[in-house]
Order: structure tokens, then C-alpha cells, then sequence
């Protein structure tokens, strides 16, 4: 009896290692999905580059993937020849609920000092045992303290060491209200020459509580390296604390976006704001003379889409991608809903609409509240072109009423897709709603481009592109009718290129 029992265990432990050699066997046969991407970090706290840190600080890491302690130190120096080494098995070191965070708890660090982290490679693994590989070749993370006379400064965008600046301004956060105070704020270029020279006093620096926008009086270029130095002293706070700067031994130092290679030069979503989603950063703003925010709102039909209040309206950047020359192919393609009021209110321009002859382009409403997609002379919608030679008031005029057949109406409270194509190898203007062209053939003053002299934007004013406004930012505004003007925008497109029809028609069906 005993035997047979000894048999049967053995028997049965056989079966179970050979079940267990099978289950092993499949997972070699059929897993091909094995990780073996090293972890990488995406975010430090406190920013690299950043000064007034708080001395009692953490530091904190955020990865790209659920990570775990490893082995190693993570080693904080001080410009004092102060350091501290703490071994990430420590309890000074946690992961937290969220697995791809890192809390680092040092001593307390001097105030106003400089300090450098240095991370040991695999201080932490992913859950696969792929190691952390160190800060990357070439990158620092660094910091500086709150000292008792400085103004402690939360972040600046772009980052110290960023690769993906704007080429159009600069922001900088303080823990506390500041102004401006004496000095200036100064740009070199990759030669070491002088870029800008702004004194702070100047309108092109914008305070609000603690954020500075500094908006540069020239765009800088594309995947260019930057050098920033700002005065001590140019901001301040209530208390008479000062912002102690960047000096030339320790710049604020980025490269800008490289931009683009698309045909695409601007292409704002407008689902939540009104940021650029081309890769040139061309991000639009609220005008300088709105009177009311814009708003973004869910639509049942397209989603989320930016509601244009009464006296409210955005513009685009100043950039030679964004100003057509009498050479340039262009085109712009946006969608529009919005009920029809009276007069000529508005929808797109980088022209000075009070007078038709003015360079640039303009599309507007003209009698929209009555307009119906019948013939009428003059009236309906229009898209008008001009072209900057002063010694000529020859312009292009389409309009709705006149096309055969008359287009549709655009202000009916539906949502039309206006596309408006500027083809200079034809010297020809196409005008496209929802998808189909519409012309008035045998009339050169509704499409013939030749008969335009100059570029198609305003040389003397420089008017930007604007969304619900003329170019001037008062066109709208300064009309008891007009300023009533409200709707709604989604995806505008700009390109450096003649849409096709096929491409028109994309578009549409997309």
C-alpha cells in the first residue's frame, strides 16, 4: 500500500513538471513582444535651468513607463563643492502610487546656490529589468536656489537647453507678482552677434501677476541656437526683491523648432486654444484690441471648435511664410458657422478693409442676412484680393451673388467649408465652398491675378493674418452692426501651395 501511494506521487509529480515545461515552451513559442526599450525620463522637477528653488525641495523624476529601484546613487553638487549622494535603495528615495514617479528627498540645500544632479545608470529598472541609462550625452539638470535677496523664478519657456522654442517670444513664471524695473533683455545669435536689444520698459514686454511674455520684435529663425541674457534688477517684486537674471557665464540658451517640411504652414485644430499644430509653432493669439475672449465649445456636428464672441478675434504671427508675394501659391481652407447680419462684417483678412482697394485679402459677409444662394448683384459673400503696389488700385472682387450658378450662402447658420486658393502659375483666384468651385467666367476683376501688382499683404502696415477682424483690428469693432458679428471656426489651414480640386474635395470628405 505504501508503494502505490510512492507511485502515484510520483506519478503525479511527474505530470506536474511536464505541465509546467509545456506552459514555459509556449510562452517562448508564441511571446515575440518582449520589451527591450530602456526607460527614459520625460520631466524633471525642478526644470533644468531653473533659479529660486525652494532649499527644503524635492526632486522629483517622471518616466516614460512603470519603472522600479535598481541599483546606484543619485549625486547632488553644490557650485560650493558641497554634495550629497544618496543611494536609490534608500528610503530617501520612493515610487509612488504612480509607478513612473521618482521622489527624491536630499538634506536641505544652500540658499542661493547652484547645483548639478548627476543619476547613476540603473538607479531604476522597468518592470522587464530594461535599465535606466543615465541623463542623456550632452544634457545637464540643473538648478538654483532662493537666496534672501532674489526673486525666486518657477519656469521659462522654452526650457534651459530646449530644442523646440518659439521663434516669436519668450515666458518666464515668478512665485509672485513682479514689474518691471531698469535694464534690458538681450538675444545673441549662434555668431555671438546681438539679435535683440530690448529694454524692459518696452510695450513688447507684457506682465500679468508673475508671467512675463517677452514678444520679440522679429521673428528668429528655424533650428537656430539662442543665447538669452537679462539684466539683474529687470524685474521685481513688491518687496524690492530682484530677479538676479542671466548672465553671459550662465545664459539661457535654446534652439528653436526646426519647423516644418510639410506644405502646410499653419493648421490651428481649435479644439481647446489657439495653438499651431504644424510644427512651426505659428501659434495665434487673442487680438490686441479684442474686447472678449474667444471660447472653445463642444459642437454636435464638429466637436470641439472655437466660438468668436462679439468683439473678440485672434491673429497669427508676422513671418515670411505667413505673407503671400505676387509669386507665392496659397491657400486657405477653414470652416465657418455663424447667422447673417447686415454690412460687410469680417470672417478672415490680412488687409484693411476700409477701403477694397488696400493690399491683402479679405473674406467677408455682404448682406448675409438676406442673401440666399440666388443671383444678386454684389452681394452674397466675398473673398477679395489686392496687391501692395501703391501706384495701382487694381483689385479682384468674387463674389457669391455673381458666380454661374450662385454659390450657396455662407452666414446661414450651418457649417460651410471656405476654401480659397491664390494659384500664381495660373494667375488665377479659385473660390470653393464646401468642397465645389464656384466662378464668374469671363470676368478678370472676379479671378485674373495678373491684373494685381505687388505681393498680397500690406508692405507699409504689415497687417497679420486675422481671424474675425480685418487685418487692422478695428474693422468690425467700429461699426454698431459689425461688432454684433458672432460663430464659429474649425481647422484652419494655411498652405504654401494651390490646392487642387481633388485635394478640395478631400478635404470636404475628410
Amino acid at each position: 500500500m505504501k508503494t502505490n501511494n510512492y507511485r502515484d506521487r510520483r506519478a503525479r509529480l511527474t505530470l506536474i513538471v511536464a505541465a509546467l515545461a509545456c506552459l514555459s515552451a509556449c510562452k517562448e513559442d508564441f511571446d515575440h513582444t518582449i520589451d527591450t526599450a530602456n526607460p527614459t525620463v520625460i520631466s524633471y522637477n525642478p526644470v533644468s535651468g531653473v533659479e529660486g528653488v525652494a532649499i527644503d525641495s524635492r526632486l522629483i523624476l517622471t518616466f516614460d513607463e512603470f519603472v522600479k529601484k535598481g541599483k546606484g546613487n543619485i549625486t547632488i553638487t553644490g557650485e560650493s563643492g558641497s554634495m550629497q549622494v544618496i543611494d536609490v535603495t534608500s528610503d530617501n528615495v520612493t515610487i509612488g502610487e504612480d509607478e513612473r514617479i521618482v521622489t527624491i528627498v536630499p538634506s536641505e540645500f544652500n540658499a542661493d546656490e547652484a547645483y548639478s544632479v548627476t543619476l547613476d545608470r540603473g538607479i531604476v529598472m522597468d518592470l522587464l529589468n530594461n535599465e535606466f541609462m543615465g541623463l542623456p550625452e550632452g544634457t545637464s539638470w540643473t538648478f538654483t536656489t532662493a537666496g534672501e535677496s532674489g526673486l525666486p523664478l518657477l519656469s521659462m519657456v522654452p526650457e534651459n537647453g530646449g530644442t523646440e522654442a518659439s521663434l516669436f517670444d519668450l515666458h518666464l513664471a515668478f512665485a509672485s507678482t513682479v514689474s518691471k524695473g531698469d535694464g534690458n533683455i538681450r538675444i545673441f545669435g549662434p555668431d555671438g552677434n546681438t539679435i535683440t536689444d530690448l529694454p524692459v520698459a518696452s510695450q513688447q514686454v507684457v506682465i500679468n501677476g508673475g508671467e512675463v511674455a517677452i514678444n520679440l520684435p522679429a521673428p528668429l529663425a528655424f533650428a537656430t541656437d539662442y543665447r538669452v541674457t537679462i539684466d539683474e534688477g529687470v524685474f521685481v517684486d513688491i518687496n524690492g526683491k530682484a530677479f538676479k537674471g542671466f548672465d553671459e557665464a550662465s545664459p539661457w540658451a535654446f534652439t528653436t523648432t526646426a519647423g516644418s517640411t510639410d506644405d502646410v504652414v499653419v493648421y490651428l485644430p481649435l479644439d481647446d486654444d489657439l495653438t499651431d499644430a504644424s510644427g512651426n509653432k505659428f501659434d495665434a493669439k487673442l487680438g490686441a484690441k479684442a474686447t472678449a475672449e474667444a471660447g472653445f465649445v463642444q459642437d454636435p456636428i464638429r466637436g470641439k471648435v472655437v466660438e468668436f464672441r462679439a468683439g473678440s478675434y485672434a491673429v497669427l504671427p508676422r513671418h515670411d511664410l505667413l505673407r503671400p508675394s505676387a509669386t507665392q501659391n496659397f491657400s486657405i481652407n477653414l470652416w465657418v458657422k455663424l447667422q447673417g447680419i447686415g454690412s460687410d462684417p469680417v470672417l478672415f483678412s490680412n488687409s484693411d478693409w476700409d477701403s477694397g482697394g488696400n493690399p491683402g485679402l479679405v473674406l467677408c459677409t455682404d448682406g448675409g442676412a438676406t442673401y440666399n444662394g440666388t443671383p444678386e448683384t454684389g452681394r452674397g459673400w466675398i473673398v477679395k484680393v489686392a496687391g501692395s503696389d501703391a501706384t495701382t488700385s487694381t483689385r479682384i472682387d468674387w463674389r457669391a451673388g455673381q458666380t454661374n450658378p450662385p454659390a450657396p450662402a455662407l452666414s446661414d447658420n450651418e457649417w460651410h467649408m471656405v476654401t480659397m486658393v491664390i494659384n500664381q502659375t495660373e494667375k488665377r483666384l479659385q473660390v470653393y465652398i464646401d468642397g465645389i468651385a464656384y466662378a464668374q467666367e469671363g470676368n478678370p476683376s472676379s479671378d485674373d491675378l495678373s491684373t494685381l501688382v505687388g505681393p498680397l499683404w500690406d508692405e507699409v502696415n504689415d497687417y497679420p493674418f486675422t481671424l474675425w477682424e480685418g487685418g487692422t483690428g478695428d474693422y468690425n469693432a467700429g461699426d454698431d452692426t459689425r461688432k454684433a458679428l458672432t460663430g464659429f471656426m474649425d481647422e484652419l489651414r494655411l498652405y504654401k501651395k494651390a490646392l487642387t480640386a481633388a485635394e478640395v474635395a478631400a478635404l470636404y470628405n475628410d
